[in-house]
């Protein structure tokens, strides 16, 4: 192809995109020409939802205040998380370790008479049944 033709061809392209924009432009200006009706439902929709949402957010305020177990449970879940991350550092930590000593690890091992499958990656990217830990 001579550098005429590939310039024939960029300018054709830069059109064909222009006009693609254009046309673009005129579809958003014929959507957003919406009828009244139509209108007034969005509206609607829009104000219900900030009615759930603050009806949504007046239920937790009261369980918050009157319910003595829902903080409890709450701090619950939250250690439960904490726990569940140190636990996911210590066996990063492990396979790392183990993974510099043995090189790439591919290792299954039974947990409550399930086979989990463990395995490292140079990056130290720690698989567990295949699914990627974070």
């Amino acid at each position: 192809m001579s550098d005429q033709q590939l310039k024939t061809l960029i300018e054709l392209i830069n059109a064909k995109d222009e006009q693609l924009k254009d046309a673009k432009k005129h579809l958003r200006e014929l959507e957003a020409d919406v009828p009244m009706d139509l209108e007034d439902l969005l509206l609607s929709l829009k104000d219900l939802r900030d009615q759930v949402k603050e009806k949504k957010e007046e239920h937790l305020k009261n369980l918050l205040e009157n319910n003595a177990e829902y903080p409890e449970v709450r701090e619950e879940i939250q250690n439960l998380k904490e726990e569940i991350a140190n636990a996911k550092l210590e066996l990063f930590a492990t396979a790392a370790n183990l993974s510099r000593e043995k090189g790439n690890l591919d290792q299954t091992v039974n947990v409550q008479g399930a086979p989990m499958r463990l395995q490292t990656q140079s990056e130290v990217q720690v698989f567990l049944n295949g699914k990627q830990l974070k």
